[in-house]
């Protein structure tokens, strides 16, 4: 599935999974960190640097909704440890 992207400076139509900027941060810590340092991408036309809007991770999920999914999945461990009996 690919994403298509669009080029605030130059206006030009590529995909976004093939320009993804690898910054120092892996793919698993953009749930924690800032949004500007997330997902960049890179244009191939220009060499414009941007935020991608369409980038989906698993071809459904945004990095908010990515963002979402790790924090109901962190509640609901939290609220096993609680409700399960001890051993």
């Amino acid at each position: 599935m690919s994403n298509r992207e669009t080029c605030p400076r130059c206006a030009a139509v590529f995909d976004s999974r093939k320009a993804l900027v690898r910054s120092g941060v892996p793919m698993f810590f953009n749930a924690i960190t800032p949004r500007h340092v997330q997902m960049q991408v890179r244009c191939p036309n220009c060499g414009h640097h941007f935020a991608a809007r369409a980038l989906r991770l698993f071809g459904v999920l945004s990095a908010e909704g990515l963002r979402w999914v790790l924090v109901a999945i962190l509640v609901a461990c939290v609220l096993l440890v609680f409700v399960l009996p001890p051993h």
